[in-house]
């Protein structure tokens, strides 16, 4: 779905905390925003006190490193006496430790609705829980936004800093996953900021979830081999695992009466359909070439997040083994990688 044309005032009158910055993607948001809404940050300690000493760099595309600035509060200091518009929460996964940590904190009738970020196909579900929990049916006013960024973002320690670096512009696609099905304003603050936005319809979120998870997969079976794509593709037997460990998924994502979803670069729905009917001895000689697609999609970024290895490969095992679908290839790798983290 193409995002309509909008014409935003960009008067900065929108609030929004985002959780996470010193971090990888909380850094980017509260960066890539900063014109278009009036961001505050919140950190835990040691990322707040690297951004006070100016040791937390954003370099954008290949440019120099530039000092990420931002009013910021720690997370023992956020207070919900004056509730943002929007909580971004840019934290790893699960999300409910979090969702209840802060929104326990709101005290306006109106609580602010809730952007999530994080990767895998259960934060919208485990946030709603919590908001239920805290507000019971008030809950049902709280917009949970999900959004899918298809940047690939690094962080290095260079001399001491800090340096996040990704490439522009910001691609992501975004839709109301629970609450009221209206999001122009967020929308807005998304064109100002100059991202390459895609909204999806609310009755396709999922759809834009489990497409997201398609990619995040490629790259995880030669990661347990500790090789990167490149290297992982060129071995006959790693390329193997690499097709049918989405062969599975799409496996269990069919049984469950989902779908993929083309989005911005990433035609996802083709991938999946190429990979179920072109033979593997076929998909083989072209091994190569694909690893350089997918690398050069990546901006050369290998996968840095496995540490989320139970939003990855052990979400597939979980949803086949709900849906009655065999996945002895991603419980391998969730196994090997598991153990390694």
């Amino acid at each position: 779905m193409k995002t309509p044309p909008l014409c935003y005032n960009g008067d900065m009158t929108k609030k929004i905390a985002v959780v996470g910055v010193g971090g990888r993607t909380g850094t980017l948001f509260a960066y890539e925003m900063r014109n278009s809404a009036q961001i505050l940050g919140v950190a835990r300690h040691a990322q707040l006190e690297d951004i006070k000493q100016g040791n937390i760099l954003v370099a954008r595309q290949g440019s120099m490193p530039t000092r990420f600035e931002s009013d910021i509060v720690e997370e023992q200091a956020f207070s919900g006496e004056a509730a943002p518009d929007f909580i971004f929460l840019t934290v790893k996964n699960p999300v409910a430790p979090s969702v209840r940590y802060y929104y326990e904190r709101i005290q306006q009738e109106k609580p602010p609705d809730l952007v999530l970020s994080q990767n895998g196909v259960v934060a919208a579900e485990e946030a709603r829980t919590e908001l239920e929990r805290i507000f019971g049916s008030n809950a049902q006013r709280i917009r949970i936004i999900r959004v899918s960024l298809f940047n690939p973002i690094s962080m290095e320690r260079i001399e001491g800093n800090s340096v996040i670096s990704y490439f522009l512009p910001i691609r992501l696609a975004f839709g109301v996953a629970f609450g009221p099905d209206e999001i122009q304003d967020l929308r807005g603050i998304f064109l100002e900021s100059g991202f390459e936005a895609e909204e999806v319809p609310s009755k396709n979120v999922k759809n834009m979830e489990f497409s997201k998870l398609f990619t995040n997969l490629l790259g995880v079976p030669s990661s347990s081999h500790g090789l990167s794509i490149e290297e992982g593709f060129a071995d006959k037997k790693v390329f193997e695992e690499e097709i049918e460990s989405l062969r599975e998924y799409a496996r269990t994502v069919k049984k469950g009466g989902g779908r993929f979803l083309n989005l911005h670069h990433y035609p996802t729905r083709l991938y999946a359909l190429l990979l179920g009917c072109v033979p593997v001895p076929v998909l083989s000689l072209f091994r190569k070439q694909i690893a350089k697609a997918i690398t050069k999609g990546r901006g050369s970024k290998e996968k840095g997040n496995i540490d989320e290895i139970d939003y990855y490969s052990g979400a597939v095992v979980g949803m086949g083994e709900r849906l009655g679908v065999e996945t002895p290839v991603n419980r391998k790798i969730y196994q090997t990688m598991k153990a390694r983290t």
